[in-house]
């Protein structure tokens, strides 16, 4: 194996695929990078069994081959070496890496001994604007459950062409006392890409989300031109693909719990305001809530009033209370909420205005914006 390129194009191709490999006792193999060159193209892969990230990059190859390198080791060598062209090539057990001012070996392992990557077959293939995907995922990922006792909920709900939303993606994701969902639209078919109009749903996990969002995130501005993100499902494993990069990773096995049966349909209270106003009194209600509970109690007057209370009260270091003017429409209400879960959803809204629907202090209430902007945020109260 023999190639060279640029320090900055290597250095960056192991920045994106190097937080799959990792320190790996049982299985030092899998801190390593593979370094692969077939029919004279370059590529990087690493893998933590559950997750697999892939980069193409740019090389003049003079020589085919394949070897595994740490990953660690030949980033953070690459990080403080002089940018410019780089000389690598196999010799026997080790990586022979060399540029104008610097040359250095590094010991590495067979690429036999390295995991195969999963294949999967672009049957199932759906497209999304990168904007589109970013929102989409940035949006659901924080309300995913972190207790490992309902794997599923650990994951996000993408449900591909949904009977009751076709053409789009929506996204959920919920740790059983908040929900967030995103709607998103689906690429159609151009003259280039033959898109999947059929409907599937299925459970990611959330690393596999935050990685992908992370690469999209660094890169997309340095791509020549704007590409989607393309995402292929198969049965158990699911791969997103953007430029030069591609990650699978497993599937979740499970059902996911039919989360819009608690959607509630009508509400007795519509609380309408300004999403920064609300912020800073949340905020300062936090201070004085009681800690674990988290809780803060809204109160909603309407008729002449037209005003939302915001209240906590803690034993030992006092209490607080303002109120805000807001469009208030129905019933006079109340409802003791998780002051984290609420701001979670309003600095996730991305709107100036917005709208609060609320039942009963024991019944879920809905977050959204006023625009109408496809996003969903469903809170559990603190039952009182």
């Amino acid at each position: 194996m023999k190639f060279s390129c640029t320090q900055e194009n290597l250095l960056q191709g192991l920045q994106v695929v190097s937080h799959a490999a990792g320190k790996n006792i049982s299985l030092p193999i899998l801190n390593n990078v593979l370094i692969k060159i077939e029919n004279k193209e370059l590529k990087l892969v690493t893998t933590n069994l559950e997750m697999a990230i892939s980069c193409r990059l740019r090389a003049k190859v003079d020589e085919d081959g394949d070897f595994t390198v740490p990953c660690r080791l030949l980033t953070d060598y690459l990080s403080v070496s002089s940018p410019g062209r780089v000389d690598v090539e196999q010799k026997d057990s080790e990586l022979l890496v060399q540029s104008a001012s610097d040359k250095t070996t590094i010991k590495g392992n067979a690429a036999t001994d390295f995991p195969l990557v999963p294949q999967l077959e672009r049957k199932k293939i759906y497209g999304l604007k990168v904007a589109d995907f970013k929102e989409m995922a940035q949006k659901v990922i924080f309300a995913a459950s972190k207790n490992e006792a309902r794997p599923e909920l650990g994951g996000v709900l993408l449900n591909f062409n949904p009977d009751y939303k076709s053409g789009h993606l929506v996204s959920a994701a919920t740790d059983s006392y908040r929900l967030a969902e995103k709607e998103v639209k689906i690429l159609e078919n151009t003259a280039n890409k033959n898109y999947s109009a059929e409907t599937s749903k299925i459970i990611v996990p959330v690393r596999a989300l935050q990685e992908i969002l992370r690469i999209v995130s660094t890169y997309h501005e340095d791509l020549e031109e704007e590409q989607p993100v393309e995402i292929v499902v198969s049965d158990s494993q699911i791969l997103f693909s953007f430029g030069m990069v591609e990650l699978v990773s497993r599937l979740i096995d499970g059902q996911y719990p039919d989360y819009r049966q608690i959607i509630p349909a009508s509400s007795k209270t519509t609380i309408s305001f300004n999403v920064a106003e609300w912020i800073k009194r949340i905020k300062a209600a936090s201070l004085f809530s009681n800690v674990g509970i988290n809780g803060i109690v809204l109160t909603f007057k309407g008729g002449n009033e037209q005003k939302t209370t915001f209240a906590s009260t803690n034993g030992q270091l006092g209490n607080y209370t303002s109120e805000e003017l807001c469009q208030i429409e129905g019933e006079d209400n109340h409802i003791l909420l998780n002051f984290r879960y609420l701001l979670d959803g309003l600095m996730n809204l991305s709107s100036e205005e917005a709208v609060l629907k609320v039942i009963s202090p024991n019944s879920p209430c809905v977050l959204s914006s006023k625009a109408g902007n496809g996003y969903l945020y469903i809170i559990m109260p603190i039952k009182e």
